[in-house]
């Protein structure tokens, strides 16, 4: 898959491609989404085709900085950490849904762990964004106790603290809300990352989109 629009909009040089590896723990909709990006905005006349898991990572060619960009993204769904990801991967991604505060736990207390332990050598120089998905899920419903039964931004956003992420983000695959900013983002961080200062935040925090 391949998405030829620029998050920028400049010519491509006459200079080499820069590689970038990026991890996405997420869900299929999300990846099956991209194709349909258009100028910015979700193309909502695309047909829905039956969301299959990608079987080989993801490639797509932007140009950003004045420099051409290849991005490969390996995307997983799997709860075993089973896909074949890149050694050292530069960017990691990982998502969860905002409607299920079971995603978030997740996300938190098991895929952050299973990052730390299979790249423990390259964490302190990668990114790592926490992606809230399903936006157009939440609502202000409460449960008994008198909480939210969806994950509100600033809660999200402090676990992104406390699992020591670099970027909060959140969208909507489905309908389109935010993802063209959320794809600009990651485009931008990835790319940062070829270059000798990194794409780890300047002021040592989570940065919220």
């Amino acid at each position: 898959m391949r998405i030829a629009e620029s998050a920028i909009g400049q010519e491509a040089s006459h200079l080499p491609a820069n590689l970038t590896s990026m991890t996405m723990l997420t869900d299929r909709t999300l990846c099956s989404q991209l194709q349909h990006l258009r100028n910015g905005k979700l193309d909502v006349a695309a047909p829905r085709e039956r969301v299959f898991a990608p079987e080989s990572p993801l490639s797509f060619d932007v140009t950003l900085f004045a420099r051409p960009y290849q991005f490969r993204v390996h995307c997983s769904t799997s709860t075993l950490f089973i896909d074949p990801f890149p050694d050292e991967p530069d960017f990691t991604i990982i998502a969860f849904s905002i409607s299920s505060r079971e995603s978030l736990h997740n996300a938190q207390f098991y895929w952050r762990k299973q990052l730390s332990m299979h790249y423990h050598d390259q964490e302190h120089n990668m990114p790592v964004m926490l992606l809230g998905l399903k936006r157009d899920e939440r609502t202000e419903n409460r449960l008994e106790d008198g909480s939210f039964e969806c994950v509100m931004p600033q809660e999200a956003y402090r676990v992104a603290q406390d699992m020591r992420c670099d970027r909060y983000a959140e969208c909507s695959a489905v309908t389109g809300e935010l993802l063209w900013e959320v794809l600009e983002d990651i485009t931008r961080t990835a790319a940062k990352t070829t270059t000798e200062a990194g794409g780890l935040s300047q002021v040592n925090s989570c940065c919220l989109m």
